[in-house]
């Protein structure tokens, strides 16, 4: 049974060029949807999509403006259309592959069958076998949806285990092998910049002592910069390459992605990249109202092929001016470290901005959408990174919402009474190895022994510790996670820039605060005089000397 439907105005976002995509009666993913789905008995048509996405604008302009397509979705399905980047929860269970998504579900949400992109032949020859075995097979379709059910739930405490040093030794290892050292980056094609691969490196090439490390994230930076992943006109680094030797960029500008190439740049040192990178995010992606950074600019071959007098006759690619508080405050975490590292106040005055307006209570993710667990932690991170302790106290007795009381770890969302398989609880690697990061950053800037959040830490990436094997080197920031947990706790107070720069130089883990002209460190509970020499700071935040104690 049908019913009139109306979309709302604005609710989605579809092709910048000629397209049809809106006559589709689309909803948005609610209850409401897959309520009106069971009602009708009606398969639905979950499209995942993004702004940003080409092959998105591609399937509006061809499939989605096809009229049989058109017909037979409003007829016979519920059709319901995501962005990736508003609803991340949504994609992380329901992507087949990449973007766009087409995922064929029951009213109930469990998959039927998917794919990525497909032609208007494709998609009515795939509309109508689905709508067919929906109706002759239903048996069938719920023996399969049963077993896989009972799959997912076994699967649901596996991972769990213990935490050593020969994990980082695994992922640095592995990064070894992948490493191109002609182009630079991990493998072939097509290639991504793995931000957080970049940090493993420098970050250990200052704990072994070993150069190699460093050059080797100096070159992957050096060559997507000198390439054709970067943006030589207006700036910014683009999404990913389609060639080995970052020739071939997929045109994409993701404040996601710039988090993490900022920081980045500022741990290896690249000034000029960082100060042309951060130029680029804040004339383009930043509101100069509010301060705050939109989620990224669309990808127009046309575009960006063209010389700076070129472009100033097209119309600049769109800006999606939403607000990720996540994005932001990853962005926010960089800034300030490109302030620690090289002296960059005027990114520490716009980090601090980004925090004025999304360390607020409660946490959200986007406008309309509640806080999930990578805006928490990475707001945390933040938080202390910015030495406001009171807010990441609170921040962190927020995460207990997300937290698995039985096996450590967080959640990815609270949202257990969702539709579909929002009902299925994930522990990502990701968000779980940066909420251990912040953690431990936290335990030591506050410097309470009885506080437990790095004993929360650490059962945070015990309780993912199985995963990053079958991460591979997307577990960097997993092996980031437990070298820290695994270390000494460090602080080092001191207002003085250089002998901030010496301690991070020595230990990239010391966790910062201000003070005066001189620097006092604690390593654990024990502080030691205050020092105005940068070698015998880099000694004791190394502990290879012994320091004088403080009287008690």
């Amino acid at each position: 049974m049908r019913v009139d439907f109306e979309p709302m105005e604005g609710a989605f976002h579809f092709s910048p060029r000629p397209n049809r995509a809106h006559e589709i009666l689309w909803r948005e993913w609610s209850p409401a949807a897959f309520a009106e789905a069971a009602a009708g008995d009606l398969p639905i048509v979950l499209g995942i999509s993004a702004v940003w996405c080409h092959w998105c604008h591609v399937m509006d302009e061809t499939t989605y403006s096809d009229e049989q397509v058109i017909e037979l979705l409003n007829s016979e399905f519920l059709p319901i259309r995501v962005d990736n980047d508003v609803r991340p929860d949504v994609n992380a269970r329901y992507n087949m592959g990449g973007w766009p998504t087409t995922a064929f579900l029951t009213p109930q949400g469990d998959i039927l069958s998917g794919a990525t992109y497909l032609p208007p032949d494709q998609m009515l020859g795939a509309l109508r076998q689905v709508l067919t075995a929906y109706r002759t097979q239903r048996p069938e379709i719920v023996a399969r949806v049963l077993e896989l059910r009972k799959r997912t739930s076994a699967s649901l405490g596996a991972g769990a285990g213990e935490i050593g040093q020969q994990q980082v030794d695994d992922v640095l290892g592995w990064l070894e092998r992948a490493y191109d050292p002609v182009y630079g980056g991990f493998g072939g094609a097509p290639k991504f910049p793995m931000t957080d691969a970049l940090a493993l490196l420098a970050e250990q090439a200052a704990r072994r002592a070993e150069p190699r490390h460093l050059e080797m994230a100096q070159l992957t930076l050096d060559r997507m910069a000198g390439g054709g992943t970067y943006d030589h006109v207006e700036g910014g680094f683009f999404r990913y390459s389609t060639t080995q030797d970052w020739s071939v960029p997929h045109f994409e500008k993701m404040l996601e992605d710039h988090g993490g190439l900022v920081y980045a740049l500022a741990l290896t040192g690249q000034a000029e990249i960082l100060d042309n990178t951060t130029a680029y995010l804040d004339r383009v992606l930043r509101d100069p109202g509010s301060g705050l950074y939109g989620g990224s600019q669309d990808a127009d071959e046309e575009y960006y092929a063209r010389d700076a007098a070129g472009r100033s006759q097209l119309q600049p690619p769109y800006v999606d001016r939403r607000i990720y508080t996540g994005w932001n405050c990853a962005l926010a975490i960089a800034y300030l470290e490109a302030d620690r590292r090289l002296g960059r106040p005027e990114l520490r005055a716009r980090a601090l901005q980004v925090l004025d307006s999304v360390l607020t209570d409660p946490i959200g993710h986007a406008p309309g959408v509640p806080g999930m667990l990578a805006d928490h932690v990475f707001a945390l991170w933040a938080a202390v990174r910015a030495n406001r302790t009171g807010d990441a106290v609170r921040i962190a007795g927020d995460l207990e919402r997300f937290a698995d009381p039985e096996r450590g770890g967080y959640f990815d969302h609270v949202d257990e009474d969702g539709p579909g398989r929002l009902q299925e609880r994930l522990k990502p690697l990701a968000e779980n190895s940066v909420a251990a990061i912040a953690l431990c950053e936290l335990d030591t800037l506050q410097g309470d022994p009885t506080a437990s959040w790095r004993e929360l830490a650490r059962r945070a990436l015990e309780s993912i510790s199985a995963q990053h094997r079958q991460h591979g080197i997307m577990a960097a920031v997993y092996a980031r996670a437990v070298d820290r947990v695994l270390s000494p706790s460090v602080k080092v107070t001191s207002s003085n820039p250089e002998l901030v720069r010496a301690a991070l130089a020595a230990n990239p883990y010391v966790v910062t605060e201000p003070g005066d002209g001189r620097a006092i460190v604690c390593v654990g509970t024990e502080c030691y005089a205050p020092t105005d020499s940068r070698d015998e700071l880099a000694a004791l935040v190394t502990k290879t000397v012994p320091g004088t104690k403080l009287p008690a």
